[in-house]
This record gives C-alpha cells, sequence and structure tokens, in this order.
C-alpha cells in the first residue's frame, strides 16, 4: 500500500482547540517523565519522529481524551483485529505509566478528519487507519503540517482503535513539559490498578493479556 504524499503547501487547516485545564491521558513508558516529549528516540510511529525545516529533529508527545483510548493506543495497538488468538505480554503493561495531564493554556491542534483530509486529497482510512508498513509515509503529512502551519501546537484524529475518542500528538518545540500539569500518575509495575483497568478493555476487544 501506497500513501499519498501530502501537498505543497498545505493549506486552510481546520483547528481543534483545548482550552486551558483540559485533561488528557497518557499511557507511556515508564522511562519518561508524565510530561516528558520524546526526542525522536524508539521506532517510527504514524507521526513521528520527523524533522523540521532546517533538519531539527521535532520531539512528540502523544496523548488521548481518554483513558481507554490511550490503553488502546499504546498497550493493545498492534493486535490484529483478524487474529484467530489475541494477546498481550502483562510486561507491556509493566513498563508503562498511565499519566493524566491538564493543559495549562490554549493549544491549537489541526484536525486529521474526513472533512479536512478530503480537502488534501487522502482519505482517513489510508491516514489514520494504514498500518506500519506506512509509517515512513503518513510521517510526512505531520512533517508538511508543522512546515506549513506555524500556529499549530499539534495535531489530533479520530482514534482507530477507540473511536470516537480523539488522539493528539503535540510538536516540542511549540508546545513544551511546563505547559502541562501532572494531575496524578500510576506505575504499571506497582499499581495494580492500572492493570485492571487493561485487562477489563482487553476483555471488550478479545485480548488475553499472557505472561
Amino acid at each position: 500500500m501506497s500513501i499519498r504524499k501530502p501537498p505543497s503547501p498545505i493549506t486552510s487547516p481546520q483547528f481543534t482547540v483545548l482550552g486551558p485545564d483540559t485533561e488528557l491521558h497518557r499511557v507511556h513508558r515508564t522511562a519518561f517523565r508524565p510530561a516528558e516529549f520524546n526526542p525522536g528516540a524508539g521506532g517510527q510511529t504514524r507521526f513521528a519522529p520527523f524533522s523540521d525545516s532546517a533538519g531539527t529533529s521535532v520531539p512528540s508527545l502523544y496523548a488521548s481524551a481518554t483513558l481507554r483510548a490511550a490503553i488502546h493506543e499504546t498497550i493493545l495497538y498492534d493486535v490484529p483485529a483478524s487474529a484467530a488468538i489475541k494477546t498481550v505480554r502483562l510486561n507491556e503493561v509493566h513498563v508503562r505509566t498511565h499519566s493524566v495531564l491538564r493543559t495549562n493554556r490554549s493549544l491549537r491542534l489541526v484536525e486529521l478528519r474526513n472533512v479536512t483530509l478530503g480537502k488534501w486529497g487522502i482519505s482517513r482510512g489510508d491516514l489514520i487507519a494504514s498500518g506500519p508498513a506506512t509509517y515512513g509515509e503518513t510521517v510526512l503529512w505531520a512533517a508538511a503540517i508543522h512546515r506549513d502551519t506555524p500556529d499549530a501546537h499539534g495535531l489530533v484524529w479520530t482514534s482507530n482503535q477507540c473511536d470516537p475518542d480523539n488522539a493528539c500528538l503535540f510538536f516540542g518545540d511549540r508546545v513544551d513539559e511546563s505547559d502541562f500539569t501532572i494531575v496524578r500518575s500510576r506505575d504499571g509495575a506497582t499499581d495494580k490498578s492500572l492493570l485492571k483497568d487493561v485487562r477489563e478493555e482487553a476483555r471488550l476487544r478479545g485480548v488475553v493479556l499472557t505472561i
């Protein structure tokens, strides 16, 4: 599958504005602080990492509107819907932390929804629902939006794994760790309540947690 390249320039984006005191959920590697941006470490994801026009890597932070979406977009993300037996290792919970963040200011996110994407000549299915093999192409859209929309703080889309909840990515050269207040955090290695929440979401999706 090949993903259409973004137009140049990206024009007339639609925005969602997150006001101050908006709560967001992250299920992140415990090695990262609750509001710490990823500088570009680890593997390729759908919209990160990418570099700006000067070739500098743009740090990124993924978050979701709900805990459910955060779980499905991380721990349960790679479980194929067509798999006869769906499993996830318990260690995927143990190495992660659930953090709740609260925004300290308004943040403008470019909407990756059908209304806007259709104008740009790409479908939501191609950009949001395509598999990991396309990430080298989908990340070009994040880079293009960042380049052509200097007042954008990030991206927002309907979670592919847990619709209709929103998923977000924030640009680390325009949003800082200090733009979030840490409401609370739960370490998956020590707090059994997080494991309980993951088990429930896995059950609803037909996924079994295994050793």
